[in-house]
């Protein structure tokens, strides 16, 4: 099988897994150091892994920062691990964020750890910029526009493209080979293999984390107990082109914002000049259009909100139901030429409770990818598959990733070449929903095709991840499923709580 090349370092992970685990003599618990304080029980240790699975004669280890929060009953029956996308999130932090979320459906019995992978936090960080380009946003404005802005922004956004690509390689082509999901995989089997439980995986992976768990369910079948992936990527895209399809549920996810709207008027302020959907459809596509040609000024900024600002604004939007009331509030305002909205709840600076992990997010997938392309014409033919997926929001993932990923001048170490036709010891539980606009349901479904055996459930909600829209229809699965190894009977599907507009 095409499978066997990467699985042929197998041997070596596992004796230097035990070596270091004897050298540790068990993981040590102690105090977290995270962005702001917390009231959870945190606890966080440090677990040394081989710095390059490959370089064989190499004995060089990096130390992976973890976290964990007991199960709630004791004794606990082992660790689910939780993995919160990018990829490339930083996983101790984001554990003190998601916890109300996950904590609840799947803590009473088990440990939850998760842990920051490869090129966040101190990990071989990946950051291409210095701290004070970071800080000032030069180098997130960078490739930041929208192709559709103007007739003679692509050529802009692939000349930007460009600078972050030899940036980034300036800055890491040292380690840049080592941050690759392959090795991310690995690091996660070191971590279940140090916690000395049953060697057995129980991980639940939401975004970016789906494409970890494919990666890992096909680099160890043999390991994997329970594996939920919430909010799936396709990774045959991941790895091979440009991933297209990501953005095949966002139109969906747009128009039912309006049509939501209009059935509840009274918690929708872009309701209230508008009689059918056909109207407000139309005052978004003039609202766009205007926008490329007259931003709005805004004296507060000394800047103006322009056709990218809003349009990128949006489909943030789109990740959170609860979002949407005052995302109607916002638009409205920009129907009426007033920015002061805008401005106050999207672009005034807050303090972060989640650091901003620089560019790890490009690092890993762009490393991962195996196209590449000096020629700007070779991209017109993928910007065309973006807006067949997405009239709407077609243009978004040009810049920061497709147009940087083609000219990025590194790959990863270890890339995963095999296929996904997988049966695991278990079976796996993918979560998908129609709405999602960033994963499409379309490759949820094409993710469980691949592995035998696994369920998709149909999370019939709003938003990005079954998270975003919660539904104790959807809770229940998923604590059945870890607990009783009890997955949804095939074309399953959970309804959300709450209506849209109407979600506390």
């Amino acid at each position: 099988m095409l499978r066997l090349a990467p699985l042929l370092l197998l041997p070596v992970g596992y004796a230097q897994a035990a070596a270091l685990h004897q050298r540790q003599n068990g993981l040590q618990w102690g105090s977290c150091e995270l962005n702001s304080e917390t009231d959870l029980p945190v606890e966080c240790t440090r677990l040394a892994v081989p710095r390059d699975y490959i370089n064989r004669s190499s004995n060089e280890t990096i130390d992976l920062d973890i976290i964990r929060i007991q199960a709630t009953q004791q004794p606990s029956r082992g660790s689910i691990l939780l993995n919160f996308g990018g990829p490339g999130q930083d996983g101790l932090n984001n554990m003190v964020s998601y916890y109300p979320l996950q904590g609840p459906i799947i803590g009473e019995h088990y440990d939850l750890v998760s842990w920051n992978p490869r090129g966040t936090g101190n990990t071989l960080r990946f950051q291409c910029f210095s701290d004070e380009i970071e800080d000032s946003g030069v180098a997130a404005a960078l490739a930041g526009t929208l192709v559709s802005s103007s007739d003679t922004e692509l050529g802009r956004i692939w000349a930007e493209a460009k600078i972050i690509a030899d940036n980034c390689y300036a800055q890491q082509n040292a380690t840049g080979g080592l941050v690759g999901m392959s090795y991310v995989a690995r690091d996660m089997m070191q971590i279940v293999d140090a916690l000395d439980e049953d060697g057995m995986l129980r991980y639940w992976g939401v975004s970016g984390g789906t494409t970890l768990g494919s990666t890992v369910a096909a680099l160890f079948p043999d390991r994997m107990d329970k594996v939920i992936l919430d909010g799936v990527m396709n990774v045959h895209q991941y790895y091979n082109s440009y991933e297209s399809e990501s953005l095949a549920g966002a139109d969906g996810a747009f128009e039912h914002f309006l049509s939501a709207c209009l059935e509840n008027r009274e918690n929708c302020a872009l309701a209230r000049n508008f009689t059918n959907v056909d109207e407000l459809t139309a005052a978004m596509d003039k609202l766009f259009e205007t926008l490329k040609y007259e931003p709005i000024p805004v004296w507060q900024l000394l800047a103006s909100i322009d056709y990218s600002a809003v349009k990128t604004t949006i489909l943030s939007a789109l990740y959170r139901p609860r979002s949407w009331p005052q995302l109607a509030t916002t638009l409205n305002g920009l129907i009426d030429r007033n920015g002061t909205e805008f401005v106050l709840q999207y672009l005034v600076p807050s303090a972060p409770t989640i650091p901003r992990e620089a560019e790890a997010i490009l690092g890993i997938r762009c490393g991962d990818k195996s196209v590449r392309t000096s020629d700007q014409s070779d991209m017109e033919p993928v910007l065309e598959e973006f807006f067949q997926s997405s009239k709407w929001f077609g243009d978004f993932a040009f810049g920061w990733y497709s147009a940087v990923c083609a000219q990025w001048p590194m790959t990863a170490r270890e890339r995963y070449i095999g296929d996904f036709n997988v049966r695991t010891a278990n079976p796996m539980l993918f979560i998908g929903n129609p709405f999602d606009p960033v994963t499409a349901f379309k490759s949820a479904q094409n993710m469980s095709t691949s592995f035998e055996g696994s369920v998709l459930l149909q999370h019939d909600g709003f938003g990005h991840t079954s998270l975003a829209d919660p539904s104790n229809c959807t809770d229940a699965y998923i604590k059945n499923y870890f607990e009783e190894g009890t997955l949804p009977e095939p074309g399953s599907v959970c309804e959300p709580n709450a209506p849209l507009f109407q979600i506390p």
